[in-house]
């Protein structure tokens, strides 16, 4: 399965992304960490609604699916995570690749490429160019530009670097993706992926969701309670959100924040399929003041809680194909983190928790930032529990015991199970003191 992908160089064009992150790494580090970028996951993780149904009917539910599903030989395992109560694992079958692409090409986009090696069908606004005459019902090859030169619409033969993902069956014809306006719905059925995935989005969307595992840690590890007044302060689309007010027992109340109102939207669509009452959703950018926004009367010391599930470079996401951000952007994020801690910080009550957490590898987005709370701001770092992941790095700042206390997921712990298998993340977990320090930026 990884020879598919042993000539992946995720950092071909951002050779000064590839240079910064050697810098940040042991000797030998970063050449490990890209080869594990390129590679999806084989493990497909999904988080069940507790408060609507049991994790054995759910899992009844999900293992009859993957049984039935067009790629299946009866070979997905659906698992119950041993830690996390609420979490179901598929685990997808080792297969050599022993077919070869198909006559027809279509292009899909770097973004549709990659959630096809996790096991997503080709939707219609990913596709970039099909063969004339496509009809219904003809196989095609599935190739991602990795390029990113393809023109929407192009019908010859295309030339540009691209990777093959998988053969498919065209679901609707050219004329349909292209010239009918038609945004959404599934263009190519994916039939024999490189990588054996199953297709589950949207699969009892009411009692299961899609969820990364290191995501569904985050909101363990910060364990709010009933009744208590908890902050999400960047929370679409929405997953961690619903996690928190489960976890609660949709009591007390959750405040989702986030600064772009349409993502926003799928926060609240997510909380409405869950039935799930307890969350107010209003649209704020969380390293301003509350008193800036009307629709926010909580002042400082709210909140017994406050996730910060920060914005940043995703130098975690698997798999990538090729990784889009310049250098420039990848520096840019510490300090909107922050900014984000400073401000939580204020907002959080004494003897409260914060969990911060990133889907990044970047020692300067997670054990950097973490160095600097602690030592700026009446934050400690407390014990994580549950503990999947490998400890953080060494970094100036933080004491040995320290970094332990720190949880990171990159790929770097010992075996090839679901806990390492996963995405590349980061968790710290801090209480706050009562007694005040002055805190800067």
């Amino acid at each position: 399965m990884k020879d598919a992908f042993k000539n992946c160089s995720v950092f071909r064009k951002q050779k000064d992304v590839a240079d910064f992150l050697a810098s940040q790494n042991a000797p030998g580090e970063f050449e490990r960490l890209e080869r594990w970028l390129a590679v999806p996951p084989q493990y497909t993780v999904l988080r069940v609604n507790t408060l609507r149904t049991t994790i054995s009917d759910a899992k009844e539910k999900l293992r009859a699916y993957v049984d039935k599903c067009a790629r299946s030989n009866g070979s997905y395992v659906v698992l119950e995570h041993p830690q996390l109560d609420d979490t179901l694992i598929v685990v997808s079958p080792k297969v050599p690749v022993s077919f070869a692409p198909c006559r027809r090409q279509l292009i899909v986009g770097l973004e549709c490429g990659e959630a096809v090696l996790r096991g997503a069908n080709v939707y219609i606004p990913g596709v970039l160019a099909a063969p004339g005459g496509l009809r219904e019902g003809d196989m095609v090859a599935v190739y991602a530009d990795v390029d990113q030169k393809c023109t929407r619409g192009l019908k010859r033969w295309y030339t540009g670097e691209k990777m093959f993902v998988g053969n498919g069956r065209a679901m609707v014809s050219r004329d349909e993706i292209f010239k009918n306006n038609v945004n959404s719905g599934i263009a190519v059925e994916v039939t024999q992926p490189i990588q054996q995935c199953p297709p589950l989005n949207r699969i009892h969307p009411e009692i299961m969701t899609l969820q990364n595992l290191p995501s569904v840690v985050c909101a363990k590890v910060l364990d709010p309670q009933p009744g208590q007044t908890v902050l999400d302060m960047c929370s679409a689309p929405g997953g961690k959100t619903t996690h928190l007010a489960t976890l609660m027992k949709n009591t007390g109340t959750v405040i989702a924040l986030d600064k772009a109102g349409a993502r926003l939207e799928k926060t609240r669509e997510k909380c409405e399929l869950w039935n799930l009452t307890c969350v107010k959703c209003v649209v704020h950018d969380g390293t301003l003041p509350f008193s800036t926004n009307p629709d926010l009367a909580d002042g400082p010391q709210t909140f017994d809680r406050i996730l910060i599930d920060a914005p940043c470079s995703a130098l975690g996401q698997r798999p990538r194909l090729q990784y889009r951000l310049n250098l420039r952007q990848v520096q840019s994020y510490p300090c909107v983190q922050r900014a984000l801690l400073r401000a939580a910080c204020e907002l959080l009550k004494d003897d409260g928790y914060i969990v911060y957490s990133t889907c990044s590898i970047n020692p300067a987005e997670n054990e950097m930032v973490v160095s600097w709370a602690v030592n700026n701001l009446p934050l400690e770092l407390v014990e994580q529990t549950p503990h999947l992941g490998s400890v953080g790095l060494r970094c100036e700042g933080l004491t040995d015991h320290q970094r332990k206390l720190l949880q990171r997921f990159d790929g770097a712990q010992e075996g090839d199970d679901f806990n390492v298998d996963t995405i590349g993340f980061f968790i710290a977990k801090f209480k706050k003191h009562i007694v005040q320090k002055e805190f800067v930026l």
